[in-house]
């Protein structure tokens, strides 16, 4: 039953719509957890539903659970992108007609200059409210192609960089597990494709995913706890639903549901999140480049809560960052990495305005059963706080609307992570922002595992100090965005 200050939401989304276009491109990805950017290929599909419009796209061509998505509407555009301005060629992006510093653009490589033609067409009608026009475009883009090759001889034959082309992308497509890419005969060639030699590919220019993999394959196979990649027996469900115990376990579904509203339970998440900032015991404390990195533990084993900090400034008042992190964390913000795909079970309106979410995750590495999350996530800001912090916090609940845990996957638990906030003296008497991200995390089992090797090898280091770096580029952008 929704409370006076609670707003339901529908339950488990479809794939309800109209497909107006779909095939195989590559994105470009990357960029903040390794501050390096990578080109995976994706199978994309354009979808038209009664309210909305979205471009999702996958790892694989049937998968039912998209990678990302984002919703378009007249803010977005789409513009070829100069072969001199990506390394890869045929490359439009997906964004917004103005730079507001906070929304995300998509940038695409397609394996031909009608492909991509094709794709903006299409994107571009269905923005502007007239997806009707999507096929007639599509012909049109066809036609005018054929025309093309008919006055240039008539030659079906795929011209040598267009061949490189596919077989780079046929290499992708294996190395991440998914279909061979297919291109029909009567489809053009594009002559501006480039070629591409195997050798070129060193270890050092791996992905994030892939040096992930590279790690997993040194430690242990398997798992103490029975194979992650096999279905969990019930003795093993009724351990996982225990592991991931969280405070509202124990109380009725309508009292759970009261307890939400409960604006004092919710800020007590808030507390513990600033007690534990400020009180844990901190080890391995490690400062880089202005950004400081700490451990309290990785809990017994494969179990418990792994307990992370990270620390810096980011040059710009609290208001500003605070302001930037919520545009930016959004569907279709610059930051909306681990938010991507989230199932919303509940709205709290009442401030400190919270989400109550469902959320699956596909972990691209062997062996490796999905994780799925129940969480409170909220914002809370300063004249809520007492004090001069501000800031987010998320934490696992036992919502009794959510999806029950499917037995190929497992119930990861979040303890009060988030991001803390406070006034820091910058130059000249500005007053920038000293920010504090805790993360109190439980993957259980072989990923947990691997995510202390991460630490201990420094990979995951590496990844939290670029994040943060990454947070503050996209910050000065957006600063200075705001002052023009």
């Amino acid at each position: 039953m929704a409370g006076r200050n609670r707003k339901s939401v529908a339950a488990l989304p479809t794939l309800e719509g109209v497909v107006l276009h779909e095939g195989w491109c590559v994105k470009e990805s990357g960029g903040a957890f390794l501050g390096r950017t990578n080109w995976r290929r994706r199978w994309f599909r354009l979808l038209q539903r009664k309210d909305a419009t979205i471009l999702q796209y996958f790892r694989g061509k049937r998968d039912t659970q998209p990678a990302g998505s984002v919703k378009l509407d007249v803010t977005y555009c789409t513009r070829q992108m100069e072969t001199k301005d990506k390394s890869r060629p045929n490359v439009f992006a997906v964004g917004p007609v103005f730079d507001d510093g906070s929304t995300r653009t998509y940038y695409i490589s397609c394996p031909c200059q009608q492909t991509m033609q094709e794709w903006m067409a299409v994107i571009d009608a269905a923005i502007q409210g007239v997806p009707e026009q999507a096929h007639r475009r599509r012909q049109t883009i066809c036609h005018k192609f054929s025309s093309s090759r008919k006055v240039q001889g008539g030659s079906e034959t795929l011209p040598r960089q267009t061949s490189a082309y596919l077989q780079r992308e046929e290499s992708l497509g294996s190395s991440l597990g998914v279909e061979a890419l297919t291109l029909s005969s009567s489809r053009p060639p594009d002559n501006d494709g480039a070629t591409f030699d195997p050798s070129e590919i060193h270890h050092e220019d791996l992905s994030d995913e892939e040096l992930l993999e590279d790690l997993e394959d040194e430690m242990e196979s398997g798992d103490e706890e029975g194979g992650e990649g096999e279905e969990l027996g019930a003795g093993e469900r009724r351990r996982a639903r225990h592991e991931a115990a969280t405070p509202d376990s124990h109380l009725s579904p309508d009292a759970r549901l009261r307890l939400y509203e409960n604006q004092r339970w919710r800020m007590e998440h808030w507390s513990e999140l600033c007690r534990m900032a400020k009180t844990a015991k901190w080890k391995k404390v490690d400062t880089h480049d202005g950004v400081t990195l700490a451990r309290s533990k990785f809990g017994r084993g494969t179990r418990g809560h792994a307990v992370i900090k990270v620390e810096g400034v980011l040059a710009a008042d609290p208001a500003t960052v605070y302001q930037f992190l919520q545009l930016t964390t959004r569907e279709g913000g610059k930051l909306d990495y681990i938010f991507r795909n989230e199932l919303l079970l509940d709205a709290i309106e009442e401030e400190p305005k919270a989400s109550l979410i469902y959320n699956q995750f596909h972990p691209p590495l062997p062996r490796i059963s999905r994780r799925d999350l129940v969480a409170l996530k909220m914002w809370v800001p300063q004249f809520l706080t007492q004090s001069k912090e501000s800031g987010f916090v998320m934490v696992s609940i036992d919502h009794p609307n959510a999806p029950e845990p499917q037995k190929d996957s497992r119930r990861m638990h979040i303890g009060p992570s988030g991001i803390i906030l406070s006034p820091y003296p910058g130059p000249d008497g500005a007053v920038h922002t000293q920010a504090v991200i805790l993360m109190q995390l439980a993957f259980f089992g072989a990923l947990h595992r691997m995510l202390k090797g991460a630490y201990n090898s420094g990979l995951l280091k590496l990844g939290l100090r670029s994040t943060f770096t990454h947070i503050s580029e996209q910050l000065q952008r957006f600063v200075e965005l705001v002052n023009m």
